[in-house]
């Protein structure tokens, strides 16, 4: 997270704390979307903006953000007719630099000077409840939106880097470019990517939009479209069960849910790996003897690299098919990477749906697995990956169980996952 934090650094320069900090997280609060779903889930700030008009109309009235805009937007259409072929040569432009993101900095600092109430009314309509900037509620709304754009300069740097100039970035074997990006046939898709996105660059008036679509475009010839798989989940897979949380009787249950982590088979035929089917066995045997009243799995299209299984999905028809457990009493979280972010998005999970967070959950998984939860070092890597500990008062029951609680923390979005952010 060093860079993030640095970069957040810079930005609460140059916006100092000033009003007091309104609430964060809002369970009823009623998300706002775009067409583009990826963009939704990794730049939430950008969708909300899009549903404002009076801060679009400021933002474009901006001197230096509309010098931003137009030198980015020339690029795009330069691109399409000059000889530049290398990645190097073709995304660069896009990322934002020091200088750049300074630029961008002292335009917004003035703009929330001169115009406080409309972007007082987007954090506190819109980021705060959401929940997806959950880690900077404390701050004011003035320091709140500075990280924000520092989120939007960060993940949009990360996913040039990644896609586009093919930097081993936080995980390369699962998450890297799917071609050799030096090779000739993927600087020809580069190269007619440019010429494609042309075409739309007079549309793009926002200062962001070039290198916001620069990103989005990346991912989309990577086949990157993992976050808005299976979407929305309350409403396809996860709709039984999330109807029936609301009318479990809790205090029946010792946990509010089981949760499972995937373990990715390495052969791409294979839909389960064996510490996989290990794992359900025992959670099968725990739910059956009413542990909890529901299970989460958690687990997405990870191994091996590109492989066609999403571990979540192909551990809820095992548990369906093998123990008859119904599908109402099952959560996927298809998204989740590592063992971190089962933790992350098992948590969200529960946030989102309404489950009690001062219950109990349980880890169900493998000795091998729980003896790495169990661990200190795995709450040091929580803490370098993502920021926090997405889980509270975690203890080990057995070889095979952990206990802990969801954190409100984990509702926050990571801009180093663009995958899963």
């Amino acid at each position: 997270m060093t860079k993030l934090l640095f970069l957040v650094s810079l930005l609460g320069t140059y916006l100092a704390v000033q009003a007091q900090p309104a609430s964060g997280y809002r369970p009823t609060y009623l998300f706002v979307k775009s067409d583009n779903r990826v963009a939704d889930k990794n730049f939430y700030l950008l969708t909300a903006i899009q549903q404002q008009a009076d801060i679009q109309k400021i933002i474009k009235q901006d001197a230096a953000l509309q010098a931003l805009c137009q030198q980015r937007a020339g690029l795009l259409k330069a691109h399409a007719k000059d000889t530049c072929r290398t990645p190097a040569s073709l995304v660069t432009g896009f990322r934002w630099s020091g200088g750049d993101s300074l630029k961008m900095v002292t335009a917004l600092q003035a703009l929330y000077d001169q115009h406080p109430a409309y972007f007082d009314k987007l954090a506190n309509d819109h980021l705060r409840p959401s929940g997806y900037y959950q880690r900077f509620v404390g701050l004011s709304n003035r320091e709140l939106l500075a990280r924000a754009w520092g989120q939007y300069i960060v993940g949009t740097n990360y996913i040039i880097d990644q896609f586009g100039l093919g930097k081993k970035m936080r995980y390369p074997r699962i998450d890297s470019a799917n071609y050799p990006v030096n090779g000739r046939y993927y600087r020809t898709i580069l190269k007619d990517m440019f010429a494609m996105l042309a075409e739309r660059a007079d549309t793009m008036t926002l200062f962001y939009q070039p290198s916001l679509s620069v990103a989005m475009q990346l991912m989309d010839a990577n086949d990157r479209d993992e976050p808005a798989r299976h979407e929305p989940m309350e409403q396809l897979d996860n709709k039984g069960a999330f109807l029936a949380a609301k009318k479990t009787r809790w205090a029946t249950y010792k946990y509010a849910a089981i949760m499972i982590p995937g373990s990715g088979p390495e052969l791409a035929t294979t839909p389960l790996s064996p510490l996989n089917k290990m794992r359900l066995d025992m959670v099968a045997a725990r739910y059956k003897n009413g542990w909890a009243p529901f299970i989460i799995v958690s687990g997405g299209y990870c191994y091996p690299f590109r492989g066609p299984y999403a571990e979540a999905i192909e551990m809820k028809a095992y548990l369906m098919r093998k123990f008859g457990i119904p599908a109402s009493a099952i959560l996927i979280d298809p998204h989740a990477r590592h063992t971190t972010t089962n933790f992350r998005n098992a948590a969200r999970l529960l946030i989102r749906y309404g489950f009690p967070t001062d219950k109990r959950c349980v880890m169900v998984s493998t000795k091998s697995q729980t003896d790495m939860v169990a661990n200190s070092a795995f709450d040091e890597r929580n803490r370098r990956e993502l920021g926090y500990l997405p889980y509270r008062d975690k203890q080990r029951l057995s070889d095979h169980d952990v206990e802990f609680y969801p954190t409100l923390e984990s509702l926050h979005m990571d801009p180093y996952d663009p995958l899963d952010p």
